[in-house]
């Protein structure tokens, strides 16, 4: 029996929180990343950052009203998605 390939899914997201992914909103966001399977790239401003990857994320320099397209590679793709538009919509709500 043949293994599927794992699934991806992209979507992009509006960076809407004023000071954009700085530390303190990176780092949540790769706490939520952390918890799903799925591995997550992030394309913004020309790079392409780990979603794993607080410094990748910080360096990018992604402020608000930035699109960052992000893409989730594995078994639960799609939650992971999910999970990570949640958390940066959050973002506006918790002061970040």
């Amino acid at each position: 029996m043949q293994k599927k390939a794992p699934k991806a899914v992209t979507k992009t997201i509006l960076i809407s929180n004023e000071t954009g992914l700085h530390a303190r909103p990176a780092s949540e966001l790769v706490r939520c990343i952390m918890r799903y399977k799925s591995q997550v790239t992030i394309r913004a401003n020309g790079r392409v950052c780990s979603g794993i990857s607080i410094m990748d994320i910080m360096t990018a320099d992604i402020r608000q009203g930035a699109r960052v397209v992000v893409t989730a590679e594995g078994v639960d793709a799609e939650q992971t998605l999910d999970a990570i538009e949640k958390c940066i919509s959050e973002f506006v709500k918790k002061g970040f």
